[in-house]
């Protein structure tokens, strides 16, 4: 059996929270999130709706298959292989756990941007924990 570690919480990311939840209520800002059926990302009843099922929780495993710098050298990405494809996610946490051929658990949800964002489309994988093989 594959033993992991903790590689992020969102739930402990509170500074992550905090710039979120403040981009997402303001009025006058095309960015953030869709405040849905009153619950607004990150707060207590946000995640209680996870934990009971009513906003659907997705898990993707995978092989790190490539770790990098994107953007203007800036943004820390990976890559990995899953039985859905190839896919690319920002490094989130304990940057050092991030190796190429490690198993990799991602858990998310799915949200709607407050404004759909031209290529990004109308939803983002709000990832909620990264579990990195030991």
């Amino acid at each position: 059996m594959t033993e992991f570690q903790t590689a992020y919480r969102f739930i402990d990311d509170k500074e992550a929270i905090k710039r979120l939840q403040e981009v997402s209520v303001d009025s006058r800002s095309n960015y953030g999130l869709k405040v849905e059926n009153g619950l607004l990302v990150g707060t207590s009843e946000w995640f209680e709706a996870i934990a009971d099922k009513t906003i659907p929780k997705e898990t993707l495993t995978g092989i790190i298959t490539k770790v990098y710098m994107s953007g203007h050298n800036d943004w820390p990405e990976f890559e990995i292989k899953s039985s859905e494809g190839q896919s690319i996610w920002t490094r989130e946490g304990d940057d050092k756990l991030y190796q190429v051929g490690k198993l990799v658990e991602i858990d998310f949800v799915i949200q709607k941007f407050k404004r759909p964002l031209g290529m990004l489309g109308p939803t983002t994988k709000e990832v909620l924990e990264i579990r990195i093989e030991k």
